[in-house]
């Protein structure tokens, strides 16, 4: 996935957030979790695109296809991609020594064509969580774990992006196993970080769901439910699993 706008954009927002003592203030959390979005938050328009509330939207190709939708147990994100290149996320602040797990419920129904991660020409993924850590000064030392649901790169594949250097891929899920099924995650992101970075994780400062597939010129589709940083694993993500 291509996200150096992207990235150029969150990091001057990080900007003015600190600057103001924005960052975090909404997401101060006192207990076992930080929750992040369940979506069932009103409507708000950014260039007449509908959007989850204090969620913002990027697009580099094709036309976004964004809208939050009733299902049996509540309200999700679907995000459809036809041969287009869209992004959401959302500035935050979270100390992973004290809520290391991110969780997150998610669907794919359509994956796009032979997408790979491992390939910078086929890098198209039906759905992706990006947990972004920003490094000051610049926008260049920014580090990136993105959590995919890939179509051909193996479950259990950690693989540096080939389009942007800053990026990290863990691939959680992989092929059609559980296509069209909700499936409940959990990672422990602050191990991750440590496995890939070699050291200890810095702040969270942003979550990014992303999906795409223009460079496979195909179409995917995807959904997305509650989503938290949390202290423990969950009673529910336990008996998920």
């Amino acid at each position: 996935m291509k996200i150096n706008k992207f990235l150029t954009s969150f990091y001057i927002g990080l900007v003015a957030l600190a600057v103001t003592s924005i960052v975090g203030e909404d997401l101060a959390a006192i207990g076992p979790e930080v929750l992040v979005s369940t979506f069932t938050e009103g409507h708000t328009s950014q260039s007449s695109y509908p959007l989850p509330e204090d969620w913002s939207v990027r697009v580099w190709r094709g036309t976004p296809e964004v809208e939050i939708i009733k299902e049996r147990n509540g309200t999700v994100l679907r995000l459809r991609s036809h041969q287009s290149n869209v992004a959401l996320y959302k500035t935050l602040d979270v100390d992973l020594a004290q809520y290391p797990n991110l969780s997150w419920k998610w669907k794919v129904t359509e994956l796009p064509v032979h997408g790979d991660a491992r390939d910078a020409e086929r890098d198209d993924q039906a759905a992706g969580i990006y947990v972004i850590f920003p490094k000051f000064p610049g926008f260049l030392n920014t580090r990136i774990i993105g959590y995919l649901w890939e179509s051909d790169a193996p479950e259990g594949t950690i693989v540096r992006s080939q389009n942007d250097s800053r990026i990290h891929y863990v691939v959680v899920r992989s092929g059609k196993l559980k296509i069209g099924k909700w499936v409940q995650e959990m990672r422990n992101v602050g191990q991750d970080y440590e496995r890939i970075f070699g050291e200890k994780a810095t702040a969270v400062g942003g979550v990014s769901l992303m999906i795409d597939s223009d460079h496979t010129r195909s179409s995917s589709e995807s959904f997305f439910g509650e989503i938290n940083f949390s202290s423990m694993p969950s009673l529910r993500m336990a008996q998920t699993k």
